[in-house]
């Protein structure tokens, strides 16, 4: 009697990368975290003084924001790369109609956000429904939304005083940390809920996690698709909100390069760029603060921003290649 083993040698070799799968998903990033912290702080004297930290919190929270809009993208199977100049669109359109236009401060709030959050949902639209490819789609809305800050500015800057942002980052609340952080950390409160326990955030997982047999269980996947992208621009949004307040200036230099960052914290994260349904919001947070240790730290240090540009770039290739060793084959 003929035994096929092939079955079992295949299993065989599967199970070690497997396993190194899940532990990585598992422990990976709040290792690295952990590794990170423990290194700065014993090769720099200020690196785990408590103002320093809070400042890397104060840096990462325009970042972490956007990021929770790149995650939900990632998870659904897409990816978005607008965020940046969604992010500098929102703060122009808020700080215009609030500095420039005298309107009131729900007003630029509101304008702010929904000016995003329309180019989120265009990027919705033309990947679910008209099926143009999201690295694609989300490329010509990032020339747009940069393009229309761009021209809201007229090749100038706002500087807004309005004390409202000022008072994102000079207020303090609970052990001391600004308004800003406060809003991050509660932002992504609301989004592990909104992921672990509705709906929503289940057909979320279904839909990026095996699209065709999310079709065939009857769920929503353009409605979701369209909704998910909309968020990372009402995210985007918000998180240009919190950008006003903590530099105080909209110009068109802010938030350049941001994207990459949010993508680099989202993958570090535990999200796939080869496969959507995986990974955690909360998980995104890490993978911000990480990202904003090393610049942090790389700035104690007095390392020039090219070198800091390319290690972020190394980082980026890092987490792709971990991504695609892990997740790729299957």
């Amino acid at each position: 009697m003929a035994v096929d083993v092939s079955g079992a040698t295949a299993a065989s070799h599967e199970a070690p990368l497997e396993r190194a799968r899940r532990a990585a998903e598992a422990f990976g990033t709040v290792a690295v975290a952990g590794l990170l912290l423990l290194s700065f702080g014993l090769t720099s004297s200020v690196f785990l003084e408590p103002a320093n930290l809070r400042n890397i919190l104060v840096q990462i929270t325009v970042v972490g924001v956007a990021a929770i809009g790149e995650t939900l993208v990632l998870l659904v199977g897409g990816l978005d790369l607008s965020v940046g100049a969604n992010v500098l669109l929102g703060s122009v359109v808020a700080g215009d109609l609030v500095q420039r236009h005298g309107a009131p401060l729900w007003v630029g709030i509101a304008g702010g956000v929904l000016a995003s959050t329309g180019i989120g949902l265009l990027n919705g639209v033309l990947t679910a429904v008209i099926g143009i490819e999201a690295i694609l789609a989300t490329l010509g809305t990032f020339l747009l939304a940069g393009g229309i800050a761009k021209i809201v500015l007229h090749s100038s800057w706002i500087v807004v005083d309005d004390p409202f942002f000022g008072n994102l980052v000079r207020t303090h609340v609970f052990w001391q940390l600004p308004v800003m952080v406060i809003v991050l950390f509660a932002l992504y409160a609301v989004a592990a809920a909104v992921m672990r326990m509705t709906p929503f955030g289940r057909a979320v997982y279904a839909i990026g996690g095996n699209p065709r047999a999310a079709r065939i269980a009857g769920l929503p996947a353009v409605r979701i698709r369209i909704v998910a992208f909309a968020l990372a621009g009402a995210f985007a949004g918000v998180a240009g909100l919190l950008q006003i307040g903590q530099l105080g200036i909209v110009s068109s230099g802010n938030a350049a390069g941001l994207e990459f960052q949010a993508i680099t914290a989202a993958l570090i994260g535990g999200l796939s760029v080869s496969a959507g349904g995986v990974g955690r919001v909360e998980r995104t947070l890490l993978g911000a603060l990480i990202v904003g240790m090393i610049a942090n730290y790389q700035t104690i240090r007095g390392i020039p921003p090219n070198y800091q540009q390319a290690l972020l770039g190394g980082i980026l290739l890092l987490a792709i290649l971990t991504d695609r060793l892990f997740r790729g084959r299957s």
